[in-house]
């Protein structure tokens, strides 16, 4: 598992601090759980290691449309996106 890189001035009240590779993602059924998989939809082929944002390192493969319905959202990963959502909120004008 990896560890949050310290915040300027500490992590004091921090969830989930951000790498600039977590503010893009996308959700992959794997090993038992929906995952939030760190960069673009697409931008991994199956075999090829992806990394989540609750910090397992993941074999990327297709998924069944039984995994996406039946297994629960992994709620680490869901923790550190909805803090994601957070920072850009807090970061970016609103776009919409």
């Amino acid at each position: 598992m990896t560890h949050a890189p310290e915040r300027p001035g500490g992590n004091r009240g921090a969830k989930a601090a951000t790498r600039p590779d977590q503010q893009v993602f996308y959700w992959m059924p794997i090993d038992g759980s929906r995952h939030a998989i760190c960069g673009e939809s697409g931008s991994h082929e199956p075999g090829e290691t992806g990394q989540t944002l609750c910090g397992e390192s993941i074999v990327i493969r297709p998924a069944a449309e039984t995994e996406w319905i039946t297994w629960p959202t992994c709620d680490k990963c869901w923790q550190v996106a909805k803090s994601v959502l957070g920072e850009l909120k807090r970061t970016r004008p609103r776009l919409w």
